[in-house]
């Protein structure tokens, strides 16, 4: 008899915590809907952030000037704190932070890469700033840098691994001898002095944020004009290189299928046109303004 009842008792104890702990389960899923209800708000107004600068950044990418900046305090040394806290202007294709500006003497450019393979494509094949003053999207004046000494390149290459500087970068800009000019007036094309006196001076230095930045000075009297040209000038801005494309639709061209396939009945038969690579020069960014007058 005494057993019975502690059984009775342990089944009534079970009972008993077997009603409360539905209320525990509740309460533990309301719980956790909850918290996923405060983490779902989380990801949303994380998405919607990224999204909103998303939008912004391709904005401020997509503005153009309606004419150069006039500045007349600009210091080429390849620190671009002279203009501001960023360049305003991008190059999608190249990743290629850029602005233009003006005095009453001279044309300013300033360029910065960010990106390890175009930094490296820019040190070895040099920033380019080419001047139309027809305004005309076409060849004109040209400055090129940096372009590294192929001797003096090919001396820091063959070095032994300990010798070579820690970052190599510098050490290419080391073997920099020259500016690159073309269609300058009274300047004869090809390489002129770092120093020279022309008053042309470009400058590339490695920033805090490990960018490229590039800077150039050309007197408006080397390209034939003066500040009070009242027409727009047009400019091509890039990092120098090769682009290579596919042309044609057909079969890629080999030994056996010169002429474009294999005979009659074939998908690539007589008439297919052959798919080739071909090279071509980077084409840089155009941009045609006038130059900015003082306030």
């Amino acid at each position: 008899m005494p057993q019975r009842l502690y059984i009775n008792r342990k089944r009534v104890k079970i009972i008993f915590m077997l009603q409360l702990n539905p209320g525990n389960i509740m309460k533990s899923k309301k719980a956790r809907s909850e918290k996923m209800k405060m983490v779902n708000r989380i990801v949303a107004l994380i998405f919607f952030t990224l999204c909103f600068i998303a939008v912004w950044g391709q904005k401020i990418k997509s503005v153009t000037p309606s004419q150069l900046d006039y500045r007349s305090s600009v210091q080429v040394d390849g620190d671009l704190s002279d203009w501001g806290d960023s360049l305003r202007f991008i190059y999608d294709k190249q990743l290629l932070q850029y602005e233009i500006a003006n005095d009453d003497h001279n044309l300013y450019v300033a360029m910065r890469v960010r990106d390890g393979a175009q930094q490296m494509q820019a040190l070895h094949q040099g920033f380019n700033f080419m001047i139309n003053k027809e305004g005309k999207k076409k060849e004109g004046a040209a400055v090129t840098f940096p372009i590294p000494d192929r001797e003096s390149l090919r001396s820091l290459a063959a070095k032994e691994e300990e010798e070579k500087p820690e970052d190599m970068r510098t050490g290419i800009l080391s073997t920099v001898r020259a500016i690159y000019v073309s269609g300058l007036d009274d300047v004869v094309d090809g390489p002129i002095s770092l120093e020279n006196n022309y008053g042309i001076k470009t400058a590339v230095a490695i920033d805090s944020s490990d960018a490229i930045c590039y800077e150039a000075v050309i007197p408006l009297q080397r390209l034939g004009i003066d500040h009070t040209i009242e027409n727009k000038l047009a400019f091509n801005l890039k990092i120098n290189g090769i682009v290579m494309r596919t042309v044609g639709g057909g079969m890629p061209a080999n030994r056996y299928n010169r002429y474009g396939g294999y005979g009659y009945g074939y998908p690539y038969g007589y008439g297919a046109q052959l798919s080739r690579k071909e090279a071509r020069q980077e084409p840089g960014v155009w941009v045609v303004l006038p130059l900015a007058k003082p306030n």
